[in-house]
C-alpha cells in the first residue's frame, strides 16, 4: 500500500470541547514521506466522524488512556475479572462523569492511584486515576466512550484482536514519550521559559530523529508555536506514521509474554494482573506505544 491515511489526536475531555486538536496527512510508504493536510482544533462529534471515515489500512494515535486499572474496572464498573477493554467501552458510554470521579474518589482513598501495568514501562507516566491533573478523568472517560463507538464501527485497536474490525488501528500514544525516544525535549515545552525554544527545536529536528519525512511541516509551524496541543497532535501523527511504515512491529515495544510483576516501591498496580503475561494486561488495561530511537530496534 504506497499511500497510507494517518492521523494524530491531542485528545481534551474538558467540558468546553474546545481543546482536542487533530493532524492528517497522508504517508508515501515508498518514500516514508508524510505530506500534513490540516492540524486544527474540533469537538469531539466531529472527531468521532474523522476517525470512522478513515480509509482500511489507515493508522491514528490517539493521546488519552484507552482503559483503566483492572482493580478499578471491577470496582467501578462492576467488570467481570479478566474482562477486556470493549466491554469496559460499553460500561463507559453509559456513565455521567460525577458518577465516574465519584467512584474514582471513593477508590483511591482505599487503594491509592494504581498505575496499570503497561504504564510502568512508560516514564513520568500518571495514573489515569490522578487527581492533581483536572483534565485526566474527564480525558479518560470520554476517551473510553469515544472508543465504545469506533470500537462499534470496526475500529482496530491493537492489541484486541477483533475478527470484525478491519477499520483504522487505533493506538493509544503520549507525545511527550515520543519526543523522549527520539531525544528531543519532552519537558518543558508546553510553558516555561524555555517553551518557544523547545519548540522550534522540535519542529527543526522531528522531520531527522524520527524516521519519517515531514515534508510540508514548516506550513503547521505557527500553529505549534501558539499552541502546544496542535505540537502534540503533529507528533502523534508522526508516531502514527512510523506504525504505518511497518505495522509496528519494528520500532515499537509491544505487550509481550512477560510475566507483569509487583513493582515495588511507591508504584502500585492491580493486583489482579500480577502474574499475568503483558499482553494480558493490555487487552484489559490497553499499552502506551512507544517507539523505539532510530535504529535501536523494537521488542
Amino acid at each position: 500500500m504506497a499511500q497510507r491515511a494517518v492521523m494524530g489526536v491531542d485528545f481534551s475531555g474538558r467540558a468546553g470541547d474546545t481543546h482536542t486538536w487533530t493532524a492528517g496527512g497522508r504517508l508515501d510508504t515508498a518514500t516514508q514521506s508524510l505530506t500534513l493536510l490540516s492540524c486544527r482544533p474540533v469537538a469531539r462529534r466531529e472527531l468521532a466522524a474523522q476517525l470512522k471515515a478513515l480509509d482500511d489500512g489507515a493508522v491514528a494515535a490517539l493521546d488519552f488512556p484507552f482503559s483503566v486499572p483492572a482493580a478499578f474496572a471491577e470496582y467501578a464498573f462492576a467488570a467481570a475479572p479478566g474482562g477486556e477493554m470493549p466491554g469496559l467501552w460499553r460500561a463507559a458510554a453509559g456513565m455521567e462523569l460525577a458518577e465516574f470521579a465519584a467512584r474514582r474518589d471513593g477508590f483511591v482513598a482505599e487503594y491509592g492511584e494504581l498505575l496499570r501495568a503497561g504504564d510502568l514501562y512508560v516514564s513520568g507516566c500518571y495514573s489515569c486515576l490522578h487527581r492533581a491533573n483536572p483534565n485526566m478523568l474527564p480525558m479518560t472517560l470520554r476517551g473510553m466512550q469515544l472508543l465504545a463507538e469506533l470500537w462499534a464501527a470496526g475500529c482496530q485497536a491493537p492489541p484486541l484482536e477483533g475478527p470484525g474490525n478491519t477499520g483504522a488501528a487505533l493506538l493509544e500514544v503520549m507525545p511527550g514519550a515520543v519526543l523522549q525516544s527520539f531525544g528531543l525535549p519532552h519537558k518543558g515545552y508546553k510553558g516555561g521559559r524555555r517553551a518557544f525554544d523547545h519548540r522550534r527545536k522540535i519542529l527543526r529536528e522531528l522531520p531527522e530523529v524520527s524516521g519519517v519525512k515531514l515534508v510540508n511541516l514548516p506550513d503547521f509551524r505557527d500553529e505549534c508555536m501558539f499552541s502546544d496541543d496542535a505540537l502534540d497532535s503533529i507528533v502523534a501523527a508522526t508516531a502514527a506514521g512510523l506504525w504505518a511504515l511497518d505495522d509496528g512491529p519494528g520500532r515499537f515495544r509491544h505487550p509481550g509474554g512477560r510475566t507483569v510483576a509487583a513493582p515495588g516501591g511507591r508504584r502500585a498496580v492491580s493486583p489482579q494482573i500480577i502474574g499475568q503475561t503483558e499482553l494480558e494486561a493490555a487487552r484489559r488495561e490497553g499499552w502506551i506505544y512507544v517507539p523505539a530511537p532510530p535504529n535501536a530496534g523494537g521488542g
